[in-house]
């Protein structure tokens, strides 16, 4: 299966149908998503209102709430409501990455309030891509 999900709901949806168990499918999926979204500007909005189905995986349930919420912050969209349903956190903190742990200190301070909120430490910018405009302003 390769999958160019155009709507973050849609990228989830995949996920929980084809990738659920496997190895960074849940990775490769959002990327995908990710670069849809850099890519089309005028269609950012819709492509973050839909709810994303529930995985059933505190960490990644969490994780798509704090992407909803990340993207519509970072690009001036509305949140969406779904993103801050009850149990869109994490119950422990969660620093994101192989490194996570040994940069605690580092991730706590630079993590965007979307993840910071939901327990989730990560890098300043959590959803870079290749193809992410340089700035918010940039269209």
């Amino acid at each position: 299966m390769r999958a160019h999900p155009k709507t973050l709901a849609e990228a989830v949806r995949l996920y929980c149908e084809h990738g659920g168990g496997q190895d960074g499918a849940f990775s490769v999926l959002l990327d995908e998503f990710l670069d849809m979204f850099y890519t089309e500007p005028g269609r950012r909005q819709a492509m973050i209102d839909e709810e994303p189905p529930w995985i059933g995986n505190e960490r990644q349930d969490a994780y798509v709430g704090a992407v909803g919420e990340h993207l519509a912050r970072r690009w001036g969209l509305q949140i969406p409501l779904w993103s801050d349903a009850p149990g869109r956190e994490v119950a422990e903190p969660w620093f994101v990455g192989m490194m996570g742990t040994g940069l605690s200190g580092l991730l706590l301070v630079e993590s965007p309030i979307a993840f910071r909120r939901r327990r989730i430490f990560t890098e300043a910018e959590p959803l870079r891509r290749a193809r992410m405009p340089t700035d918010s302003t940039v269209e």
